[in-house]
């Protein structure tokens, strides 16, 4: 059922072979995997990286750890919405449109939470933070990776000056999904423009600590985003 990894992030790939055979049915809930030594060889794999996907799929809760005993399968169905979500989205490496609908309502709701918190709590620091990631996002530039990751980062400071460690875990795990997706409407000049200006209206809501307009420039970019994705019949 696994077969040797090849990709470049390593921990990755092996985080969404084990999903796909849980998907697949081959693990099933409370199944306990194979034993470190015997996953690694199957594949082909150094045990530390394979370490390190466990970890990231216990984070997920995906898998628990029981000490003494092994690695177990959780049961998803039984988990939180966010992380059932993540997980489809991992395993069968993407989303129906209920599911995208989904996510894109929640994460409009906690991303606006968090800009309406960073305007109340960020201090000059963090704004100075804030402005030079802004500075660094240019429109017109051909390389969409580093414009995307930008994006990213510039969410995730914001929830980060938010100064609420429950709201930046929900949008940092949504990123695992919604990075995707921001790479797809960052393909046109036009699209990533408007991206960045929207950054730059919620930088200036924040700076001026207007908690409301924060929350409604958050709340405008990204139901602007999502529209394109999601366009009305």
């Amino acid at each position: 059922m696994l077969h040797k990894v090849k990709k470049r992030n390593l921990y990755e790939e092996i985080a969404s072979q084990i999903m796909q055979s849980i998907s697949e049915g081959y693990y099933k809930p409370g199944q306990q995997l194979p034993g470190e030594r015997e996953m690694a060889a199957q594949l082909g794999v150094n045990r530390g990286s394979l370490r390190e996907a466990l970890r990231v799929l216990e984070f997920m809760r995906v898998v628990e750890k029981r000490i003494g005993e092994g690695v177990f399968i959780r049961d998803p169905a039984r988990e939180s919405s966010l992380e059932a979500v993540v997980f489809r989205f991992l395993a069968e490496d993407g989303l129906d449109q209920e599911s995208l609908q989904g996510a894109c309502e929640a994460i409009v709701t906690v991303e606006s939470s968090m800009a309406r918190l960073a305007a109340r709590r960020a201090g000059e620091k963090d704004l100075d933070r804030l402005k030079i990631l802004v500075a660094k996002m240019k429109p017109d530039a051909e390389d969409i990776d580093v414009f995307t990751d930008l994006d990213q980062e510039f969410h995730l400071l914001v929830g980060q000056l938010s100064k609420s460690p429950v709201l930046f875990s929900v949008a940092s795990t949504m990123w695992i999904i919604m990075k995707r997706y921001a790479h797809a409407l960052h393909l046109y000049p036009e699209r990533r423009r408007k991206c960045a200006e929207g950054h730059r209206l919620i930088l200036k809501s924040i700076c001026a600590g207007n908690e409301e307009q924060a929350y409604k420039e958050m709340e405008k970019h990204l139901k602007g985003a999502f529209n394109v994705l999601l366009p009305r019949p």
